[in-house]
This record gives C-alpha cells, sequence and structure tokens, in this order.
C-alpha cells in the first residue's frame, strides 16, 4: 500500500506546483509596488522618528529642499566660508571632491570649493551665502541650469548645509 501511495503523492506534488505566467505577473506587480511606495515615502516630509545622519526634506517657503546641519571645514581644518553652503556632491576622497570643485570653477562657478564633513566625506560646494533665501535663489538656479547633473551621493538635487 505505501509503495503505491509515495509515487501519487509525489505526482501530486510536481503538478501542483507548477509555475504559471500569472503567478510570476502577480509577484512582480507586488514588488514593483512596493518599490515605488517606499520610493514615495522617501520623498515625504518625516513624521515620528527622524534620522538626524542625512539631509532631511524641507519646506520653506513653499520650496521643497533637503538641508543638512553639519560641522564643515576645509582641508586646513579652517571654517566654512560661510554658514550656508549649496553642496551638489559627496565624496570619500578629497581628491574627487577638488576635482568636481574645479570643473565648476572652469563652468562659471568661482566660489566653488571642497569641504571635509561629518564621517570624513568631502563635500563639492558650488555656492555659499550668509542667508539661507539667497541660497535658495542659488540652488533653484543651479537645479534649472543643470538639469542633468548626477549629485554624487546626495539624493537627486543640491542639498543645504547649515554649517557651523
Amino acid at each position: 500500500m505505501k509503495r503505491l501511495l509515495y509515487p501519487i503523492l509525489i505526482t501530486l506534488l510536481f503538478v501542483g506546483c507548477k509555475p504559471t505566467e500569472k503567478g510570476y505577473q502577480a509577484a512582480y506587480d507586488a514588488a514593483k509596488n512596493k518599490r515605488e511606495a517606499a520610493a514615495r515615502e522617501q520623498m515625504l516630509p518625516a513624521q515620528g522618528l527622524q534620522s538626524d545622519d542625512g539631509p532631511q526634506l524641507r519646506v520653506v517657503d513653499g520650496d521643497s529642499i533637503y538641508v543638512l546641519r553639519a560641522i564643515m571645514r576645509t582641508e586646513d581644518s579652517k571654517r566654512a566660508p560661510a554658514p550656508w553652503l549649496l553642496a551638489v556632491g559627496v565624496y570619500r576622497m578629497s581628491t574627487n571632491a577638488k576635482a568636481n570643485a574645479q570643473r565648476l570653477q572652469q563652468a562659471g562657478y568661482p566660489h566653488a570649493v571642497w569641504l571635509k564633513g561629518p564621517e570624513n566625506k568631502w563635500y563639492t560646494i558650488s555656492d555659499y551665502a550668509r542667508s539661507l533665501d539667497s541660497l535658495k535663489t542659488m540652488s533653484r538656479r543651479f537645479k534649472n541650469t543643470h538639469s542633468d547633473y548626477p549629485y554624487v551621493g546626495l539624493p537627486a538635487s543640491p542639498v543645504i548645509i547649515n554649517a557651523f
């Protein structure tokens, strides 16, 4: 009896586990919806607990901007040139940040510099200002004139840094 029962159970097992295109499509759609929902959540202003180790999306006077508060220093440990900085790239090596700043200087950004930030990361700064309002304008202008800029290490947008 057992000899007859085992082959029947094995046959039923293989017949019942046959994947179908409909099953694959349902799994793909579920994964796609989950990925899109996660992307939307990243762009929403934070609710509840907030992380303080990266740029935060803020709405300032109707503009959505990323803001970071950090200690920023030059290569020779001097303070940042202004309290408000417009970061357009983050690198682990100072040579990459320096090269990016030099390209920006050649492209017409005379104030472009590279500064050391938290966790030994090097930031490429395209511009800086004494007030947030003037830097918001600079950020908007940079985004409009450089729509295909890669923003290495940043959330696909310039980040305004409040340096101290």
